[in-house]
């Protein structure tokens, strides 16, 4: 539904009587208007790799523990003999 343009006439001299215009420094203007023109080059940060000392933990932890349930079922199978 649209409105009258005296109906918004009225609305904006109400909001310019209640809101003090607001006049930017020429100089922040113009370095806003510099930065938006030529945006500075973004860099992102690359993945890091995985450290080798984690991998190398990692599997010896992983082999650790499977031979670990290896044997242990291997003694429960020839206990039952």
């Amino acid at each position: 539904m649209m409105q009258s343009p005296m109906v918004m006439d009225g609305f904006e001299n109400n909001l310019a009587t209640l809101l003090k215009p607001v006049e930017p420094s020429p100089i922040f203007v113009e370095s806003l208007a510099v930065r938006l023109r030529k945006p500075k080059p973004i860099q992102l940060e690359k993945a890091g790799k995985t450290p080798i000392l984690v991998i190398v933990v990692g599997g010896g932890l992983l082999i650790g523990v499977s031979l670990y349930l290896i044997l242990r079922m291997m003694r429960l199978i020839f206990q039952k003999r």
